[in-house]
């Protein structure tokens, strides 16, 4: 007969070995916890600085009615944002600043020299590098725990561009289509920033007639349309004009490259009025004002939209001869608009690419 065996002995003390042999395995996971994530957030932090910087500095490159990019102006002032921002508790004193073109679609990688011959994919814009080096920014982000593995020290390096572009989709622009072959001619997109085409008769930008059932230039005439609103006729397109408050609430739709406008039949004296009124009005003004370009303007058909352009009004006229009289202009404020499309004076606000 087998005797039962009683309990086995305790063996005192193994768990207290375990801990202090894991012990340092356990400190440095926490210790890499803990800096990684302080690392993430300075990080964080540089990367919004750089942003910001650079947004401010893109806000320059365009100024209304020059006839250059301010390249310089851009640069200072994206210098200057970067002084105005922290990241680890301290303020922030040094960066790199360039500028150039940025290609959209990235086939070239990289910003590109500002002395370039730029695409129709090429934005100017502004890079901005921010770190916290050896060299730069009090020196690298100092570690907690991650001292313990011999790590006293991460250096950190972020980069952000942001540069202004001409959209693919515009909100509340004006009522009147125009022909695509009237830029195609009279549009400069060589010069930078693209500008119109200087009249040799008056050193000035062609002056045009649209909206003129007479005209007999192709490239030169305008139609009403009723946009993306709901119905048609002239009460509707004096609404818009006026921008009654009834038709932008909700906001209607955005109009986009592609799509397809009606466009009115005949014209309406009353709508020349309307116009004229608001040339110079304190409410509501029009006289510089964002219009659709078609590829073709036929009264009673339908065009596709093939980009956005900037028009200063001059003067309406609504008696036996029905004009707007216009030039090309590049001076329209940003607007609601989205996408990146050919340059024809409009420009979007600034937007970061990286």
């Amino acid at each position: 007969m087998k005797k039962i065996k009683g309990p086995a002995t305790p063996q005192k003390g193994a768990v207290t070995v375990l801990v202090a042999l894991l012990l340092p395995v356990l400190l440095g996971v926490g210790a890499l916890a803990v800096d990684l994530a302080y690392l993430h957030v300075v990080r964080n932090e540089l990367q919004n600085d750089a942003d910001a910087a650079a947004l401010a500095g893109a806000r320059k490159l365009y100024t209304q009615g020059a006839s250059a990019l301010n390249w310089t102006g851009a640069a200072t002032t994206a210098s200057n944002a970067i002084s105005l921002n922290h990241a680890a508790g301290h303020a922030l004193t040094q960066g790199q600043v360039t500028t150039g073109y940025w290609d959209t679609t990235q086939s070239a990688k990289g910003l590109q020299d500002q002395s370039m011959t730029p695409g129709p994919s090429d934005a100017p814009a502004v890079q901005v590098t921010l770190g916290k080096t050896d060299t730069q920014n009090q020196g690298p982000v100092q570690t907690f725990l991650a001292s313990i593995w011999g790590v006293y020290a991460k250096p950190v390096r972020v980069t952000a561009v942001a540069g202004v572009h001409s959209p693919t989709s515009a909100a509340l622009t004006f009522p009147v289509a125009i022909a695509q072959c009237m830029y195609q001619t009279y549009w400069d997109l060589n010069t930078q920033p693209p500008a119109p085409k200087v009249d040799p008769k008056t050193q000035k930008p062609f002056v045009f007639e649209i909206a003129n059932e007479k005209s007999s230039d192709p490239c030169a005439k305008g139609q009403w349309t009723a946009l993306n609103f709901e119905g048609n006729g002239a009460s509707l397109i004096a609404d818009i004009i006026e921008h009654k408050p009834s038709l932008f609430d909700p906001p209607p739709p955005m109009l986009s490259v592609g799509d397809t406008l009606t466009l009115e039949s005949g014209s309406k004296t009353s709508l020349y009025k309307t116009v004229d009124e608001c040339i110079g009005a304190r409410i509501a003004p029009c006289d510089l004002v964002v219009l659709p370009i078609v590829d073709q303007v036929v009264p009673g058909s339908s065009a596709t939209i093939r980009g956005f352009a900037c028009m200063k009004l001059l003067e309406a006229e609504g008696g036996s001869k029905k004009y707007i009289k216009v030039q090309m202009s590049n001076e329209c404020p940003s607007l609601p608009s989205g996408g990146i499309g050919p340059n024809y004076g409009v420009i979007s606000p600034p937007s970061l690419y990286k």
